[in-house]
């Protein structure tokens, strides 16, 4: 088995390799002067079998148009059997029709997965866990939940802390998340505005005096949701807000102003690559989940 790399998500990938005692294969990817990209696959592949790294994050159509080449290159090299790991799936969140005339992007997306010679797909955390059965292919869909168990058993003393949703969305997800840790489970009742999409009001259900709170979700996306919440629940006299997610987008300058909220630490895992790692940033390593799973299929 050889392990190979889009530009996404190289550390990632490298902690795979290693978890699994595999070499990276040498991948050149450039550009042409108009724009266009060029993969290079700089070792034999032939007849092997194939692990493939990408995140979908951005610049996301550059990115899931890469990952589409070095398949097609995997594939004219004589490739066996080609397994992709996608941490993170950008277009996910477009799983549904909301006016007519839209897409459903995320089936777009499973789609152009489905049909370019991939065997079996690794994902991980989807916010909406029926969205593999957009793909015609064997997926395996990932939780990075242990991993978030872990972190809070390692830095939080459980007696102290309950366990909050950002939103009514995520309520189910946090309830199984509170359950693992044993924890009391907070509701936080968020309001938006139907024209604007804009959070308006917030209020908290339970108590959090003195507490810390620890709050589950799939993802961050602009950073708004942290902004908020650790503001109500510190007025509400939560002693610390950590915000728990697996996927940080980080989107419109999200991390600057997570850097300048009331949250006292945002962590999330390595799902996406960042360049930037503020103070209050925290990376959760998931490349033994990810290898564990591939180690079945060695």
């Amino acid at each position: 088995m050889k392990i190979i790399s889009g530009s996404s998500n190289l550390e990632l990938a490298k902690g795979i390799a290693q978890s699994l005692s595999l070499d990276l294969v040498p991948v050149e990817i450039s550009h042409f002067a108009n724009g266009e990209k060029r993969v290079w696959i700089q070792e034999p592949i032939k007849g092997q079998n194939i692990i493939i790294v990408q995140s979908f994050n951005h610049p996301t159509d550059e990115n899931i148009m890469e990952f589409l080449l070095l398949v097609d290159a995997l594939e004219r090299g004589g490739a066996r059997h080609i397994n992709a790991v996608i941490p993170w799936m950008g277009y996910s969140l477009q799983d549904k029709i909301f006016r007519e005339g839209e897409p459903i992007a995320a089936k777009v997306v499973a789609d152009l997965v489905s049909k370019a010679y991939i065997k079996r797909a690794f994902l991980l955390d989807l916010h909406n866990s029926s969205t593999p059965g957009f793909f015609s292919i064997p997926v395996q869909h990932l939780s990075a939940l242990e991993n978030f168990a872990t972190y809070v058993h390692q830095h939080f003393d459980l007696k102290e802390s309950v366990v909050a949703s950002p939103d009514f969305g995520g309520l189910k997800r946090s309830k199984v998340f509170s359950e693992k840790l044993g924890v009391e489970l907070i509701k936080i009742d968020k309001y938006r505005d139907l024209h604007s999409g804009e959070i308006i009001e917030m209020g908290v259900n339970g108590d959090v005096q003195g507490k810390v709170v620890i709050l589950f979700d799939d993802l961050i996306n602009s950073g708004s949701t942290v902004v908020n919440a650790s503001e109500i629940l510190k007025q509400n006299g939560a002693r610390q807000v950590h915000f728990l997610a697996t996927h940080g987008i980080f989107a419109d300058g999200g991390l600057e102003r997570i850097q300048n909220s009331q949250v006292d630490s945002v962590v999330v895992t390595n799902s996406i690559a960042h360049q930037q790692h503020p103070d209050k940033l925290k990376i959760v390593d998931v490349a033994d989940l990810f290898a564990e799973a591939l180690s079945t299929w060695a």
